[in-house]
């Protein structure tokens, strides 16, 4: 099997930022900010020492406003230099001018540090005084939430110590693991013929209808994986490493704390979504039992799971026919949003070709408000990657509002919200092209399209958190894991979810090596979890409500991260802490897989 190119000579635009990166901008950028951060730290250092619980005078708007010019010349660079490189991790001349670009913020932020700092050790009174300025108003939850970090903010002299060491530790070994995995040369048999493929379309294949397919594609990844075993067991230890070392430096007492915080949730919550979902995993079984009764398979296999119920599935659709798909649905929902996801498509704000070097998966990477979004999928012409497109066409939306309403300090949503937009894009695209079936065969093999999909989000993502607490804490025990101790806490998080619904071969041992949230964004995934299942309920208030729902919708994603979560969520009638919250969400999906149940009734 062979994978045409089916979105050629779709690349982003990257003028936006600069002509190239031997742009003198990015010199003439970094210089100023630079001196700009320099100047920062003069005038306003010496004013944290002379605030006066009395008589809290302070220029706190006016160090906001600087601090932001300053922020967004460090953007620029840092932003473009990483986009480039996700397109080029072959390139050495890339990979070197990111890693410079990066030192140099690093070094440049060195100076903006003492403001955190000084602030997190103000007495809360204080706080509270400076806050009553109207002139704040629109930057309170941003100084707020700066504050939950004060039991864990060092001395200045420590934070640039830990900043300027972060560049050798984890981002390193970050950026290493990017360049080995989409370096990765898979060799798959083609009428025994060796061609070498990327992770991207070996995961494609994995989508086949074609069983041999399959079951080549899952072995052809393991073999590529387990052939760089060592260097990706050893990324991934000096990544464990560096985030204990964190959590004994900053006195954090869970492995989780860091990402909690910075999602503005807590354990408690979290560990109710977990357990939410696994008291489901039964749902999960019944569903893939059903699963291999249409697939005519006495037995389905880890490499059977996405497997499409007819030959059909295998028909490509091409990246214009996929921009008019997605476009379709945005623009059914709000004409208004549609007009901004229009222009992911025709101002080159998306890179979907696939090719050599460039990064497997996809992201929408924000940059500055007065720039846009970038999108980076591998467009191999599946449905799936049509609902690829049409999820980061979300988040694309999502940085656009956000922009526009609330500005940089507080655009960005916290992740358990971030992924908010994207999976109800993934639902508008999905229930207009079920609407247009009237074929019960086909709405089968859209519905299960649908529930792999979603159990892809929801149950998946939990295995994937709950590996990530296994490897942490046998970590914090133990120091470094051997690769089979990582294989098997695995398979023994994925055996917990399928059961006896579905057999894992060996060739799935391999399977958490090139997952890049372990590596990049350490307890990630639960939040694609708490997104699918806060979506779903989202959704059926959208259906219930209809035009009434639409500026309700549009003003969460246009809040941003400028509220808390919970408060965001209630503007939809939504409340993230009732306990039975989430069972709201697995209800919706076990009435999707009721639903496939009846179907596959009325199709015999």
């Amino acid at each position: 099997m062979t994978t045409q190119a089916i979105a050629p000579g779709v690349h982003w635009d990257l003028s936006d930022f600069y002509s190239s990166i031997d742009d003198p901008k990015i010199r003439a950028d970094l210089e100023k900010g630079k001196s700009l951060a320099s100047q920062f730290e003069n005038k306003y250092k010496p004013l944290f020492e002379q605030i006066d619980s009395k008589k809290p005078a302070f220029p706190l708007s006016e160090l906001l406003t600087d601090y932001k010019e300053i922020i967004v010349l460090l953007i620029k660079p840092s932003v473009y230099s990483q986009l480039s490189f996700s397109t080029a991790t072959n390139s050495q001349e890339t990979a070197a001018f990111m890693q410079k670009v990066q030192d140099e913020v690093t070094q440049i932020q060195s100076h903006l540090l003492f403001f955190e700092v000084q602030w997190n050790s103000l007495p809360p009174s204080l706080v509270d005084n400076l806050l009553n300025n109207p002139e704040l108003k629109n930057y309170e939850h941003y100084l707020r939430n700066l504050r939950v970090y004060s039991p864990h903010t060092l001395t200045e002299g420590e934070e640039k110590i830990m900043s300027l060491k972060s560049n050798t530790s984890s981002s390193a070994f970050s950026r290493l693991f990017d360049e080995v995995i989409n370096n990765i040369e898979f060799y798959w048999d083609e009428n025994g013929t060796k061609q070498k493929k990327n992770e991207s379309e070996i995961l494609s294949f994995l989508h086949s209808s074609d069983r041999n397919t399959r079951k080549q594609a899952s072995n052809c990844l393991a073999d590529g994986l387990d052939r760089n075993t060592h260097i990706l067991t050893y990324i991934y230890n000096m990544i464990l490493a560096d985030h204990r070392n964190s959590l004994q430096i900053r006195n954090y007492k869970h492995p989780m704390d860091p990402r909690n915080l910075a999602n503005e949730t807590d354990l408690k919550n979290i560990q109710s979504l977990i357990q939410s979902v696994k008291k489901a995993y039964p749902l999960a079984q019944r569903y893939y039992k059903l699963k291999s009764k249409l697939l005519g398979l006495e037995k389905l296999y880890d490499y059977d799971r996405y497997a499409p119920l007819k030959s059909s599935e295998d028909t490509k659709i091409n990246y214009e026919e996929c921009k008019q798909i997605v476009l379709e649905g945005y623009n059914a929902f709000s004409p208004e949003v549609g007009a901004k996801v229009e222009q992911f498509f025709t101002k080159n704000w998306i890179d979907a070709e696939v090719r050599d070097g460039k990064r497997g998966g996809g992201f929408c990477c924000s940059s500055t408000p007065d720039l846009h979004p970038y999108i980076l999928v591998n467009y191999t012409g599946s449905m799936r990657d049509v609902m690829t497109v049409a999820h980061e066409c979300g988040h694309g939306l999502h940085g656009i509002l956000a922009a526009e309403k609330v500005g940089l300090l507080e655009m960005h949503a916290p992740l358990t919200l971030a992924e908010t937009a994207s999976v109800f894009g993934e639902m508008l695209i999905f229930e207009k092209i079920l609407e247009k079936e009237t074929d019960p065969q086909k709405q089968l093999s859209l519905i299960c399209g649908k529930i792999d999909d979603n159990f892809a989000t929801v149950f998946r993502q939990i295995v994937m958190t709950d590996f990530e607490l296994q490897a942490h804490e046998a970590g914090l025990k133990d120091g470094e894991l051997s690769s089979d101790k990582l294989s098997d806490f695995w398979i023994q998080a994925n055996a917990e979810l399928y059961g006896d619904s579905i057999e894992l071969t060996e060739s799935y041992r391999q399977g958490w090596k090139y997952i890049p949230h372990f590596v990049h964004t350490p307890f990630y995934c639960y939040a694609y979890s708490f997104a699918q299942l806060f979506v779903l309920t989202l959704y059926q208030k959208y259906k219930e409500e209809k035009d009434t729902f639409i500026p309700k919708y549009i003003e969460m994603l246009s809040l941003g991260g400028s509220k808390k979560p919970e408060e965001i969520a209630l503007i939809a009638g939504l409340d993230l802490k009732d306990p039975h919250f989430w069972d709201l969400g697995v209800q919706l999906l076990e009435d999707l897989v009721t639903k496939a149940e009846n179907l596959a009734k009325e199709v015999n």
